[in-house]
C-alpha cells in the first residue's frame, strides 16, 4: 500500500512539474509565441525542456522507488505504468477537458514519447538494477 501511494505521489509530482513549466510558457509572450511543429509539438517550449528534465527526474525516483524492493524489475514496471497512467488521465482531466485544449492536444509525438518515456524508464531501472544485484 505504501509503495502505491508513493507512486501516485511521485507521477502526481511529475505531472505538476510538467503543468508549472507550461503555466511559466504560456505567462512568457516569448514562449508562447514559439511555433508548433505539426505532428511533433503543438507547444515545443514546452515539450522539449520535459523532454529532457523528465528522462532524468524520472529515473532519479525510480532508483529511490526501487531501493528497498526485492523484486526490482517487476516493481519497476509497476511504478512505471503508475507514472503513465497517472499522467495520462490528468493530462485528460485537466488539460483536455478542464482547461479545454481539446483532444488535438494527444495529437503530437512528444505527447506519447513521454509517457513511453514515464512507462519505460522505471522499468529498464529495475531490469538494470536487478541484473547488478546478481552479480
Amino acid at each position: 500500500m505504501m509503495k502505491t501511494v508513493q507512486a501516485l505521489g511521485y507521477a502526481l509530482l511529475i505531472w505538476v512539474i510538467g503543468f508549472v513549466w507550461g503555466s511559466v510558457v504560456f505567462l512568457t509572450p516569448a514562449l508562447k509565441a514559439t511555433p508548433p511543429i505539426p505532428f511533433v509539438s503543438k507547444n515545443p517550449a514546452i515539450s522539449f525542456p520535459l523532454l529532457i528534465v523528465w528522462p532524468f527526474l524520472t529515473y532519479l525516483l525510480a532508483r529511490a522507488y526501487l531501493r528497498r524492493t526485492t523484486n526490482k524489475s517487476g516493481d519497476g514496471l509497476r511504478l512505471g505504468i503508475i507514472l503513465a497512467v497517472v499522467n495520462i488521465v490528468l493530462d485528460l482531466l485537466v488539460l483536455v477537458l478542464l482547461l479545454q485544449a481539446g483532444f488535438s492536444y494527444f495529437a503530437s509525438l512528444t505527447v506519447w514519447l513521454a509517457y513511453v518515456l514515464l512507462l519505460m524508464i522505471p522499468w529498464l531501472t529495475g531490469r538494470s538494477l536487478e541484473k547488478a544485484s546478481d552479480n
